[in-house]
């Protein structure tokens, strides 16, 4: 069962956003830099397809909690795959032989949805040739700010999800509560995005910087992203 957002519980620790920031510069490789779709258009449920440089989403609410319901990501460009393979849960000796997915292996896109409300979707593609671990919860920041955005705890998937080379993972970013909650308010224009290592201490690897939508994206200290979902309905779903 979903624990309704109202009631869902956000805890980030500062130390290792910290780190996390402090140990990787927010410089992407050319190809991880672009602009984002300014909306997505919602569609019916049909399963989950691979996502690519624009992303699809839609989403509706059911007995006061908002139960989000996303068909697939698609679009122009190379064509991501639904992450099949994960690896097993931390401490585990059953990991494939692969390392954490970083700007260097991966493709990166930020949409905005249409739902749920104040949401964009995260998606990364692997373009290698080996798989990759997309360890945690990405790291956000927003223009060149220096604290991260909290990681959604409740969004915690039971195992790392493993990338094999075409196949995408994601995260749903809430940048501003729809209840006027949060302080701090600002237009950011652009979104650097760390990737985590195994150890869930700080970021490794190279970073990418995407471009947000025409306008830029209002956010506060409200905003949250969820951890690294291997389809996007989970990653929408909160």
């Amino acid at each position: 069962m979903r624990i309704p957002r109202h009631t869902t519980r956000v805890v980030a620790s500062a130390a290792v956003l910290a780190a996390a920031l402090s140990l990787t510069a927010c410089d992407s490789d050319s190809r991880n830099t672009g602009s984002a779709v300014p909306a997505a258009s919602a569609r019916s449920a049909a399963g989950d397809q691979g996502a690519s440089s624009s992303s699809e989403a839609n989403g509706q609410a059911k007995g006061g909690a908002a139960t989000q319901v996303a068909s697939h990501a698609s679009g122009s460009g190379t064509g991501g795959k639904k992450a099949a393979g994960v690896a097993a849960g931390k401490g585990s000796g059953s990991r494939q032989a692969a390392d954490a997915c970083t700007g260097a292996q991966v493709k990166a896109t930020v949409t905005k949805v249409d739902r749920p409300l104040n949401h964009m979707l995260l998606t990364v593609t692997n373009t290698g040739s080996t798989p990759c671990h997309a360890y945690y919860a990405p790291y956000l920041r927003w223009d060149d700010g220096q604290a991260a955005t909290p990681f959604l705890e409740a969004s915690k998937p039971q195992a790392v999800v493993t990338l094999g080379p075409g196949q995408s993972a994601y995260a749903g970013i809430m940048y501003q509560a729809a209840d006027g909650s949060g302080s701090g308010s600002h237009t950011a224009h652009k979104l650097g995005v760390l990737f985590a290592n195994q150890a869930g201490d700080g970021s490794t690897g190279p970073a990418v910087r995407l471009t947000l939508p025409k306008g830029g994206i209002t956010t506060d200290s409200s905003a949250w992203v969820t951890y690294w979902q291997p389809t996007v309905g989970e990653a929408l779903s909160w």
